[in-house]
């Protein structure tokens, strides 16, 4: 969320009231200062009541959200998905056209028993 609002690419940004209430000042002045730029951008803010279900909801995931007005390229720093060289890694060692490996090798097609 932070990444889109320094981008200019945040459209809505979603937040629980329980960000506001945090016990940490330096937490609670992260997420006023984020509202404060989302509307100085010109993004709708939208603050979720704890109480209520979709404010739960939003809070079990990390109680920020936002909508883009443009899809952003970003790179994960938990990129287990592909190898050293940037290709994707692929579990599937062998066989073609949805044939599978049985345990001695040999490949059988998956409607054969």
């Amino acid at each position: 969320v932070e990444i889109a609002l320094a981008n200019g690419a945040l459209a809505s940004l979603l937040i629980t009231d329980t960000l506001f209430r945090a016990n940490s000042i330096a937490k609670r002045s992260r997420y006023v200062a984020m509202v404060e730029a989302a509307r100085a951008l010109g993004s709708q803010v939208h603050v979720f009541s704890s109480l209520h279900v979709s404010g739960e909801q939003l809070a079990q995931l990390s109680g920020v959200a936002a909508m883009l007005r443009f899809p952003l390229p970003i790179e994960l720093d938990d990129d287990d998905d592909h190898d050293d060289d940037g290709n994707e890694d692929s579990n599937d060692k062998g066989g073609t056209d949805g044939d599978e490996a049985n345990a001695d090798g040999a490949s059988r097609s998956p409607d054969r028993k």
